[in-house]
């Protein structure tokens, strides 16, 4: 254990090369094995604006992170007889009942946790700039009974609105909201003395605050995201915050539960903090087509991801899904074929972080940082770290893999920015400006996207819910209009993730047949082939929200 000690010890120069190379102020690591907290380390400083480093104590944002800390609330639900796994949630939350399709009629607990729903992501349903609320958590059921499908029921889709779903039904049904389940059940039994949700307390100095990375590699302060997670309805998904220490003690207790259950081939024990740690444990859906990947090999349980070595274990991080892919990614574990890793990443607008545990050898890897990089530093921090534990060799040179993260995080601006250019063609609109101005409503009448003539006369503005969030339009191609790709602005000035794809840049306007503007059309999930239709309401019409 001692040479271990040493080793990670000695990853010091190499994770603050990451560090740099992300562009994050700050980042914590933590290191259990054997059941045994081993190594803590901080890297950089908590905020921009001092030189304070973090410490074991340090509130971090954990995002998404805060998902198994979900499911294995709900397992201690369904084991005291509150709540069951396969119960169709629509007994539940009888407003859920409007939804006819399969996610209405068949969805369950299960299909909630294990993100295989099919229920599209929708993300600015909830709120996308700056942290504005767009939606009022009263209104997340309603949200979702509307909301498309991104896949066939029963297939991988990672969307926030089934764990939105999951603490409405806590709400329903035990009566009480699922962060303060969570804070009794899980933070307080743990002695997590430093993990909570909702706003920082004003006599909080010790924070690893929210922050944006430049293009330049310099960093700004931006808003706090987990009180905004927390206000939007989207506790479960991502509202816990707490330190290093407190998430390492979650893992210790979680990874010793599960294997004294699955020892004894038991579903509790008189000490457990979480009964059925093999469900949460347990693949529930496979991460692709069965010829590609299949269950066995990559899939979601309950609030994570499971990898049977060798694999990417980048899967759940941006590095993967926004940057580097399996063409560039190398596979991690070839000398380890058959370990299962289970792993999750946390994004939110500001903070990252990752988590990697491993059943077989009592061990955790978490690690966080406070900005929105250039690359994910914590992923690949954490391999590095997880590389010593599991004595992985050869090792991934992770500096390098960083290094080209960080370099084709540009070189993917550079080609959606050329991808968007080349459709834009000299077709002027078919009407005035003006023409376009007023209120285009979704379908149940809670989203509102106001469109006016931009101050200069040569484009529009568009605004959400009539509120900050939005973008300004230029004309496109006739009666499509577009805002440019520019990282800087919408990572840092707008303060949202950077969705790259073309179709989230364009807004095109129908004129019907009497030659007047009727609606806009939007495609902002990437997984649904159809845009949004959002129709014009004459402005002398009133809708109440549902």
């Amino acid at each position: 254990m001692e040479d271990i000690k040493r080793k990670l010890e000695a990853l010091g120069p190499k994770i603050d090369r990451i560090l740099q190379i992300g562009g994050a102020p700050g980042l914590s690591l933590g290191v259990l094995h054997k059941g045994v907290v081993i190594h803590t380390a901080h890297f950089g400083h908590r905020n921009a604006n001092d030189a304070v480093p973090s410490n074991d104590d340090t509130l971090h944002t954990f995002a998404s992170l805060t998902k198994i800390m979900t499911a294995v609330a709900i397992a201690q639900l369904v084991h005291g007889g509150k709540l069951d796994w396969d119960v169709p949630i629509r007994e539940y939350l009888p407003a859920f009942r409007v939804r006819k399709d399969e996610i209405g009629m068949k969805s369950t607990l299960r299909d909630l946790l294990s993100l295989r729903t099919g229920i599209a992501p929708a993300n600015p349903y909830w709120g996308f700039q700056n942290n504005e609320l767009l939606l009022e958590p009263s209104e997340i059921t309603a949200t979702a009974t509307f909301i498309g499908t991104a896949k066939p029921f029963g297939q991988f889709v990672y969307s926030q609105w089934n764990y939105a779903l999951v603490a409405e039904i806590v709400k329903h049904v035990i009566g009480i909201p699922i962060e303060d389940y969570i804070t009794q059940n899980i933070f307080k039994p743990l002695n997590m003395t430093r993990s909570s949700f909702g706003r920082l307390q004003d006599s909080e100095a010790n924070v690893a605050h929210t922050h944006c990375t430049h293009d330049d590699g310099t960093t700004s302060r931006k808003p706090d995201a987990t009180a905004y997670i927390l206000a939007s309805g989207m506790a479960a998904c991502g509202g816990a915050r707490g330190s290093i220490q407190d998430y390492l003690l979650f893992a210790q207790a979680l990874l010793r539960d599960y294997k004294v259950q699955t020892e004894n081939d038991v579903d509790f024990t008189p000490d457990s903090v979480f009964p059925l740690a093999r469900t949460v444990f347990s693949a529930h859906v496979g991460m692709g087509p069965p010829q590609r990947s299949g269950i066995e090999h990559v899939a979601y349980c309950l609030g994570l991801y499971r990898t049977t070595l060798p694999g990417f274990l980048s899967l759940a991080s941006p590095n993967f899904y926004y940057i580097l892919g399996k063409d560039k990614l190398p596979a991690y574990g070839k000398a380890l074929a058959g370990l299962e890793v289970f792993h999750h990443s946390g994004t939110a607008m500001g903070n990252i972080g990752a988590l990697f545990l491993v059943p077989s050898s009592q061990s955790a890897v978490v690690a966080f940082a406070n900005s929105q990089p250039l690359m994910d530093p914590t992923d690949f921090v954490a391999q590095l770290a997880l590389s010593v534990l599991l004595d992985e060799s050869p090792l991934v040179d992770f500096v390098k893999t960083a290094k080209m993260a960080r370099s084709v995080t540009f070189t993917n601006y550079e080609k959606l920015e050329r991808s968007v250019a080349q459709g834009k063609t000299d077709t002027p609109p078919t009407k005035p400006l003006s023409a376009y101005q007023g209120d285009y409503y979704n379908g149940i009448h809670n989203l509102v996207l106001s469109i006016a003539v931009a101050g200069n006369g040569h484009g529009l503005n568009l605004t959400f819910q009539h509120g900050h969030t939005g973008f300004g339009l230029m004309p496109y191609d006739g009666d499509t209009f577009f805002f440019p790709v520019n990282r800087e602005d919408e990572m840092c000035t707008k303060g949202m993730w950077g969705f790259m794809y073309k179709d989230w840049h364009l807004f095109h306007f129908e004129i019907n047949t009497n030659g007047e503007v009727e609606s806009v059309s939007w495609r902002h999930d990437p997984y649904v082939a159809s845009p949004e239709v959002f129709t014009k309401t004459p402005s002398v019409q009133v809708y109440a929200r549902l």
